[in-house]
């Protein structure tokens, strides 16, 4: 699998497809771009027009500067486009408590109720704890590395996992992300 985080016209795609026709490979590529117009391509999409434009030529075949007709490499792809969603609006969406609710019962704590007011919730002994991150913030990090200080082993759920992992070290900590499973039933992605 390839991934291109700068996918611009669309060159790492043609290489992969030269290569797998080159030695029956069955390597895919994903394209990432946040570039939709530049100066260089003015009154063009850069993501559809040039570089999605590029992929479904190369697969299904084009013709040349030269007028030579140029044989399609084959394959198929899919052109996706997402949506910014304003963090506010997701992060209300999504029900909390009964998140902590599930962590608890999946670790076997014991329940403890649903804090709002508190940066991180919280529960478990001196030995196992664990913690729920609804939402990042200083204040949150702050009361991970605190936890984390404390000792024992620490599992440490949240919906940003790897911004926590950055920010707080302690090698009894597992930085978890929230199981799909309850992401689709409580995430708020309805």
């Amino acid at each position: 699998m390839v991934l291109d985080f700068f996918a611009g016209s669309g060159t790492t795609a043609h290489a992969v497809m030269k290569l797998n026709a080159g030695d029956g490979g069955k390597r895919r590529f994903i394209l990432v771009s946040s570039t939709e117009a530049t100066s260089e391509y003015p009154g063009k999409n850069l993501c559809r027009d040039v570089c999605a434009e590029r992929v479904r030529r190369v697969m299904q075949g084009y013709t040349n500067k030269k007028g030579e007709a140029v044989e399609g490499l084959g394959g198929s792809f899919a052109y996706l486009r997402t949506k910014r969603i304003p963090v506010a609006r997701v992060f209300n969406d999504i029900q909390h408590e009964q998140v902590w609710r599930a962590l608890q019962l999946i670790h076997g704590a014991p329940l403890a109720g649903y804090e709002k007011g508190e940066p991180v919730q919280l529960a478990g002994n001196a030995d196992d704890r664990l913690v729920y991150v609804p939402k990042l913030s200083e204040a949150v990090l702050e009361e991970v590395a605190r936890v984390a200080g404390l000792g024992g082993r620490l599992v440490v759920y949240s919906w940003q996992p790897g911004q926590i992992r950055q920010r707080v070290e302690a090698p009894n900590v597992a930085f978890e992300k929230i199981p799909e499973f309850l992401v689709s039933r409580f995430g708020g992605g309805k």
